[in-house]
């Protein structure tokens, strides 16, 4: 009984200096041995900001549709086209994606219904942009007037969507939205300008 009594002193002893001597964890982190609680889920978008990711989303597609046709017409043409097309496609698949990703986190359905054979997130271009890009492509037998009226279509649907990036990020009520709508208005503005002063100069020469 005395080694027993000996024994749960010593264990009590032991688990007093351990807490006397346990230091705070460092803050923001968890102290050893607390349960890790899972990040909180992003709020889903309210319908106005759902509305504001898919029309810049759509904008976003066309400027990567008209960087991969210039790049698929001018191939064998101009090299300078070339790599101003590939130049603004990266830049916006660079954003494009995180964007994809942000809206689905968001509650977004990114997933093609298979009954109805939609999504909310868009993967293509608008029949209205299509319809656009179809038009100047009968110019194609004539390659000076169809890279002059390519030029003339995708610095006003640049600006266009320039415009609705810029708008859609003053109106997002969502952080991660705003933020990203931002960016995407930037990048946007820049290419426009880009896109407009490579139209004047095509126009020019003709």
């Amino acid at each position: 009984m005395k080694t027993l009594r000996l024994t749960l002193i010593g264990t009590a002893s032991l688990s007093f200096a351990v807490g006397a001597n346990a230091q705070p964890a460092p803050a923001g982190k968890p102290a050893p041995g607390a349960a890790l609680t899972a990040p909180a889920k992003p709020k889903a978008f309210a319908g106005p900001d759902t509305h504001i990711y898919i029309t810049i989303a759509e904008a976003m597609l066309f400027q990567l549709k008209a960087s991969e046709t210039l790049r698929g017409k001018m191939k064998e043409g101009d090299p300078e086209l070339v790599t101003l097309a590939g130049k603004l496609g990266k830049e916006i698949t660079e954003l494009y994606t995180p964007g994809v990703n942000m809206a689905q986190e968001h509650g977004v359905p990114g997933s093609i219904d298979k009954k109805t054979k939609t999504g909310t997130i868009p993967n293509d271009i608008t029949p209205a942009d299509k319809a656009a890009l179809a038009k100047v492509g009968t110019m194609n037998k004539d390659e000076k007037k169809w890279v002059v009226a390519f030029f003339e279509l995708f610095a006003k649907e640049s600006k266009k969507g320039a415009a609705e990036a810029e708008k859609g990020a003053k109106a997002a009520q969502d952080a991660d939205l705003k933020a990203w709508a931002e960016k995407v208005a930037a990048v946007l503005k820049t290419q426009t300008e880009t896109i407009e002063a490579k139209h004047k100069a095509l126009k020019a020469k003709k």
